[in-house]
């Protein structure tokens, strides 16, 4: 499925202005788990640069693809969940492609379905000055996750979990690796089905802390 990558900034307690937002008590997905423990970041975050994803129900991915005589199912109640469809030559009978860009389907390439990534270029030196990193003594992640995380959370919720791993929950250095895997751990837990017979999607994902 659609991957989601974002920039994250993470701005310490003593360079903050309060503000408040209804993304930090909601969760938008009423068949996941909720948080076992309230999140007490004393931080803040945004979002930079977060890419565009690629789904079939999107004007201009549909627009492509059914240009080409290819068949999309877009459910209505879960559009998000559409599918591109198409003959599947090993399995001999119509397969759905949850995604509109990929890498290798044959099938699915002759009906619209591309390999193009969309690219962003970032200059670092431009992205610190112009958010003031060192002056505001802020640090910076990235992120990269799958669908199986991005669909049921949002960037917010775990940019936030992610960020009270990296900069607000370990006494040293040396328990860094482990508060890190505790924090991924939860992450995954929070964005699985609260029944374990219900459908979960694979989830994977990285963050690394950007110095500059």
């Amino acid at each position: 499925g659609d991957s989601t990558q974002f920039i994250a900034i993470y701005h310490p307690p003593s360079t903050l202005v309060e503000k408040k937002s209804s993304h930090n008590k909601r969760y938008i997905h009423n068949m996941t788990r909720p948080t076992s423990e309230q999140l007490n970041l004393q931080g803040s975050i945004s979002i930079h640069h977060q890419n565009k994803l690629h789904k079939a129900n999107f004007p201009d991915e549909r627009s492509r693809i059914e240009n080409l005589g290819g068949r999309i199912h877009i459910p209505p109640k879960h559009p998000m969940g559409s599918r591109v469809i198409a003959r599947s030559t090993t399995h001999h009978e119509d397969v759905g492609l949850a995604m509109s860009r990929s890498i290798g389907d044959r099938e699915w390439t002759a009906v619209g379905v591309i390999p193009d990534p969309d690219v962003q270029v970032v200059n670092l030196e431009e992205f610190w000055n112009t958010n003031n990193i060192r002056t505001k003594d802020s640090k910076v992640f990235v992120v990269l996750g799958s669908d199986g995380l991005f669909d049921t959370r949002r960037v917010e919720f775990v940019a936030k979990h992610l960020a009270y791993g990296f900069f607000e929950s370990f006494k040293s250095d040396g328990e860094t690796a482990e508060q890190m895997l505790t924090v991924g751990k939860k992450l995954v837990n929070m964005a699985s089905p609260i029944k374990s017979e219900f459908y979960r999607d694979d989830i994977s994902f990285v963050a690394k802390v950007v110095e500059f």
